[in-house]
């Protein structure tokens, strides 16, 4: 053909040409897309695998700073304390004033707080206290089998004087 013939495949040739390139840069930007968003995806796994890591961390450190505090707590002043405690009648305001007292020394967290709680509500029909067993949950409740009631007579005697021992303290003796 004819020189209009000939300028209609020119500009043909050249929108196709054009159309092509287009449409490889479109498959280039889509590549570059996909590669970016895997490598976000991997990053947000990595920031949330991190961020488990700092929070067992710092469950272990709280751990050990409430260790060392408990190792930093005189035993002499804790036995005190357990013993007036345990010394008090159930229920009583003594022994209720004495509770914060040993929180703070054992250094007690929300779920001890929660099994004292739970305890407290634990009353039998007859108003004695139902057992509290403490250690991990369990989905089965063991079965409690009850001890046979034993009967002793117990004797507590000091040792004459003359006896004390080298270190200056008294001798006592128990008998069955």
């Amino acid at each position: 053909g004819s020189l209009s013939d000939r300028r209609i495949f020119e500009l043909a040739a050249q929108q196709s040409s054009r159309e092509s390139v287009a449409a490889s840069e479109i498959q280039v930007r889509d590549k570059m897309v996909k590669g970016l968003t895997d490598k976000l995806v991997d990053h947000d796994d990595n920031l949330a695998k991190a961020e488990h890591s700092v929070k067992q961390y710092e469950s272990q450190v709280e751990d050990l700073c409430r260790m060392r505090r408990r190792e930093d707590v005189n035993l002499d002043y804790l036995k005190s304390i357990v013993v007036q405690y345990l010394s008090k009648p159930p229920g009583s305001s003594e022994r209720g004033a004495l509770l914060p007292v040993l929180a703070t020394l054992l250094q007690f967290d929300a779920n001890d707080y929660k099994t004292i709680e739970d305890g407290k509500q634990k009353l039998s029909w007859w108003g004695s206290v139902a057992p509290t067993i403490i250690g991990p949950a369990t989905e089965e409740k063991p079965k409690l089998e009850q001890a046979p009631l034993l009967s002793a007579e117990v004797s507590v005697s000091s040792l004459a004087n003359t006896d004390v021992q080298s270190n200056g303290r008294s001798r006592t003796s128990l008998e069955f």
